[in-house]
């Protein structure tokens, strides 16, 4: 070490980044304490480098992190810095604790390429102290959610701290999961998913609500579209619309000019018949699942009554009516159905036919079922789009042909992604462009895992991805090739897309 760090005290020869990172978890005042230990830590704590630090702020809803939230909210020169924020919609995860406790055994996770590997040493008496101290702190910070969310405080405090923000660039909600001693991890790898769900819905309502009360200035909403296997159920979207609209959200949602919104068929939330369903499981199934490998058991049925209830469909098109100057739509429909969710097509039925965007210029489409008629009506009303995604999607009646033969004659169209159309009884749609040969790209062997825009079948390449400019779109004119007559093969690139697909678009 050099004789001029040698000097310099401990703090004060930490990296800008470093002190960033620590003054992450500190409220104003002992921020304010840390600036006067020295004239390094001062400028390092509000310096330009420091506002561009905190210009993204997060809340987990906590009354602690609340408060520091409303603090740098009502600090003049911080306020302003502020350019998104993220909340996190955290559920409390005590199994992994439980399982420790109850062993007396740690759990290790190792990663060697592809390969994972567990193990389960014993637990030291020191261990096991820190995982019941984590354990009774867990179990403290879900009294307070529950509290916080049953008087809605949480929802007051942040609508406080949003009404001192006044303007923000993004708000964002994301899903995460606590487990205790530090450790975070995402929602797609804990078993039971319910409680994600649920969380998911609440934590909606209450954003969305204070969004409402402040009046806050957003350019952009995303909700969940970060987030893998965690959405909002339409249905829950639908019955909180009379609160949005009594609070007046509409006011504050004119400014919005972008939101990527994540939704969901209906979720069972009755955790008794998902015990029950899970206790009828038998041979492979309850092996799979005591494996901790998952089950679909407690998912609804695609004919469940409370799975095609009227009330399941028109929420998202009232929500989005809500936005009328929306320049940006990014919407995502995952499937917790057992079976197809046909049904769901009303929900793209009443967006096509309930709501006119004049602004918008992107659109991204993904998971979702529709007609041909819906999907040409929308097209049709929202023509001046300059880019459209269109991904997962599945055509219950009518044809594609109608749709492909319409996009070229939308005037502004620059840009268009296809990725995994569905057609009616045919199925997977072929992508493959008529001048192109049927047999793979030896540049590109379609069984690598890293070809993501195709996998192999017997008879050629099945092509499920594509992206097409404006002089494409033109030529082309979206007339492709009859996909390969014979079955797919077993290789990395299918395992790829079926793995990709589930988890992106469920189920779970």
């Amino acid at each position: 070490m050099s004789a001029t760090m040698q000097s310099k005290p401990y703090l004060d020869g930490l990296s800008p980044e470093l002190v960033h990172k620590i003054a992450e978890d500190l409220n104003l005042e002992s921020i304010r304490n840390l600036r006067l230990v020295s004239k390094v830590l001062r400028d390092h704590l509000y310096c330009p480098r420091f506002r561009y630090f905190i210009a993204i702020q997060k809340t987990d809803l906590t009354s602690r992190s609340l408060t520091r939230l409303r603090q740098i909210a009502d600090h003049p020169k911080l306020r302003s810095a502020v350019q998104t924020l993220l909340v996190l919609a955290v559920v409390y995860d005590t199994s992994e604790l439980d399982r420790m406790l109850r062993t007396r055994r740690r759990r290790i996770h190792e990663q060697q390429g592809v390969f994972s590997m567990t193990s389960e040493p014993e637990a030291t008496d020191e261990e096991l102290d820190e995982a019941q101290a984590s354990h009774q702190g867990l179990l403290n910070l879900i009294q307070e959610q529950e509290i916080m969310t049953r008087d809605k405080s949480d929802e007051q405090l942040l609508a406080d701290a949003l009404r001192s923000f006044g303007k923000l660039g993004s708000l964002a909600i994301q899903a995460a999961v606590f487990q205790g001693l530090g450790r975070y991890t995402a929602a797609s790898s804990v078993f039971d998913w319910h409680p994600i769900w649920i969380r998911a819905a609440q934590v909606y309502r209450t954003v969305t609500q204070a969004v409402a009360r402040s009046s806050v200035i957003v350019n952009a909403l995303h909700i969940y579209t970060s987030s893998k296997r965690c959405s909002v159920p339409t249905w829950d979207i639908n019955d909180h619309m009379p609160a949005l609209q009594s609070a007046n959200f509409a006011q504050a949602a004119e400014n919005i000019k972008s939101i990527a919104l994540s939704v969901s068929t209906k979720v069972e939330t009755d955790y008794q018949k998902i015990a029950e369903a899970r206790a009828n499981l038998s041979g492979a199934d309850r092996a799979y699942y005591e494996a901790g490998m998952g089950t679909q058991a407690g998912l609804l049925s695609e004919n469940d009554p409370s799975a095609v209830a009227e009330e399941n469909y028109p929420g998202v098109a009232l929500l989005l009516k809500q936005m009328p100057n929306l320049e940006r739509l990014d919407l995502h429909l995952y499937d917790t159905l057992q079976g197809r969710a046909n049904s769901y097509t009303k929900v793209f039925f009443y967006i096509a036919n309930g709501l006119v965007l004049k602004s918008l210029q992107h659109c991204v489409l993904r998971g979702l079922y529709c007609e041909e008629s819906s999907l040409l009506t929308f097209l049709r009303t929202h023509d001046a789009l300059m880019t459209l995604e269109m991904r997962e999607m599945h055509l219950v009646s009518g044809s594609w042909a109608p749709v492909f033969a319409h996009l070229p004659t939308m005037p502004s169209l620059q840009q268009v992604t296809l990725q995994n159309i569905w057609a009616p009884e045919k199925g997977l749609v072929s992508l493959a462009s008529k001048h192109q040969p049927k047999e793979p790209n030896p540049e590109i062997p379609s069984w690598r895992g890293d070809n993501t825009s195709s996998f192999p079948c017997a008879g050629g390449d099945m092509v499920h991805t594509r992206s097409f400019s404006r002089e494409e779109i033109l030529k082309e004119k979206f007339r492709f090739a009859e996909g390969p007559e014979g079955r797919q093969l077993g290789s990395p690139a299918f395992h790829v897309w079926i793995t990709s697909r589930q988890t992106e678009y469920g189920p779970p």
